[in-house]
């Protein structure tokens, strides 16, 4: 009746189901945007909209004061020259140059002035520029869609290995029990004088090595659990199950953030064409100007000219000649365009290849995971004929180690395939356009 006993124990050990706690993907993914790697792009997105706000702030015009307050090394002077008669001769009057100079000013001079300047036309330089500004604030706002894509994406690896792993140690430790009821048969049954000492040497062995790969896999998943606690920016001491189902999958690459900010390079591209274009038009600008210049800091006193200096500019300013540089900007600007231009195809190609390539492996999955099923059904019956062989000494050790790892190995087999099938799933989804709509 013992023996019985001990063999339902064992058995039962080996077939239950796998068991898990722990945080599940649903729960982790929704943590993801406590990554500091977000945070960080979300910081970059903020500091692309204060730069479209300073490009826009130039269409507005500038407005500034200025106050000077200078002190001369000497009294400016007003030199000029006079013919001055200095006698006659034979009747004629006889002029020699006299020097003059007259102060025309103080050695202390104040200057202010409320200056408004605003461009009037740039050669749509301006407009380009805030499109452009307008153009990067969307890039990197996709860049921040497309990182939460990356980081679900590692995410879901880390967190299929984890499990992977975990269900190797769960394997392990099943056949770890299975071979210490064994071992202890093994000993009784030595004792009895059924089996030899290398039979129960054997045994023993086995144990000890299924021992230490459970230690080498703990530790293997400690170091995965602390890479996701990494990328998730706070602890993670165990995670969930996985479940897995087939899912029909509807992709549309032209939603994928990482297509979309390729496409909005080529927006960008564009933009700089216009820039560059913009070089060939003239730059007129208006100036207003409140200026007073007086002898006092309160520019209320000018003895020597008008304390008013207030006045109103338009400038024209055209490059005559640039040595071909202006040539060249654009040349090099469409050039950009046609090479961004290319990388969008081939971009979208490699997507769809990569795709198709991961739907592959997928449905080889999927058959994969039908083989191990029926393998596992077959482990299962192996193992009973043999342990019940063993218990009667009909069997050795060896063979009752075989049976125990090649359960056990399938076992582990089919977690690992889940967690395959897992990932794949999730990375179809991502990579396909999809949205997620937290269901994992």
């Amino acid at each position: 009746m013992t023996r019985l006993i001990s063999t339902g124990k064992i058995a039962i050990t080996l077939l239950l189901p796998l068991q898990l706690w722990g945080e599940n993907f649903s729960q982790i993914a929704h943590q993801i945007t406590n990554s500091l790697q977000y945070k960080l792009q979300k910081e970059q997105i903020e500091l692309y909209r204060q730069r479209l706000k300073e490009v826009e702030s130039k269409k507005w015009g500038r407005l500034e004061g200025e106050y000077r307050a200078v002190r001369l090394f000497q009294t400016p002077i007003l030199k000029f020259e006079t013919q001055a008669p200095v006698g006659v001769v034979n009747g004629k009057i006889i002029y020699a140059p006299v020097q003059t100079q007259v102060e025309m000013g103080k050695k202390e001079l104040f200057t202010g002035i409320i200056r408004y300047s605003y461009p009037l036309f740039t050669g749509f330089a301006l407009s380009n520029s805030i499109k452009k500004s307008q153009l990067e604030l969307i890039r990197e706002r996709l860049k921040l869609s497309n990182l939460k894509r990356q980081l679900l994406l590692k995410a879901g690896e880390l967190y299929s290995s984890i499990y992977r792993i975990k269900a190797e140690i769960w394997a392990l430790e099943k056949a770890k029990k299975a071979l210490a009821s064994a071992r202890s048969q093994a000993r009784s049954l030595f004792r009895e004088g059924l089996i030899d000492r290398a039979s129960l040497d054997g045994v023993t062995a086995k144990y000890y090595q299924i021992t230490a790969s459970i230690k080498g896999k703990k530790a293997e998943k400690r170091a995965l659990l602390n890479l996701l606690s990494y990328l998730l920016n706070r602890q993670i001491t165990e995670i969930g199950g996985i479940e897995i189902k087939r899912v029909t999958f509807h992709p549309n690459f032209q939603n994928r953030p990482d297509v979309k900010i390729v496409k909005e390079e080529l927006k960008i591209a564009d933009t700089q064409i216009k820039l560059a274009k913009s070089n060939y038009y003239p730059q007129i600008g208006l100036e207003i100007g409140l200026k007073r210049e007086g002898e006092n800091l309160w520019l209320t006193k000018n003895s020597y000219q008008n304390l008013d200096h207030s006045y109103v500019a338009v400038a024209i300013k055209y490059p005559l000649w640039t040595g071909g540089g202006r040539k060249a900007q654009l040349e090099e600007a469409k050039v950009g365009k046609i090479a961004r231009l290319l990388f969008y195809r081939d971009y979208l190609k490699k997507v769809e290849t990569d795709y198709n390539n991961t739907h592959a492996q997928l449905e080889a999955l999927y058959a994969q995971l039908r083989a191990v099923k029926a393998e596992i059904r077959a482990r299962k019956s192996y193992y009973r004929t043999i342990w019940g062989k063993f218990r009667e000494g009909l069997s050795d050790s060896s063979d009752l180690n075989g049976a125990i790892a090649q359960l056990a190995e399938a076992r582990a087999k089919l977690e690992g395939l889940k967690a395959q099938i897992f990932f794949l799933t999730l990375k179809l989804k991502l990579d396909g356009g999809e949205p997620i709509n937290g269901n994992f």
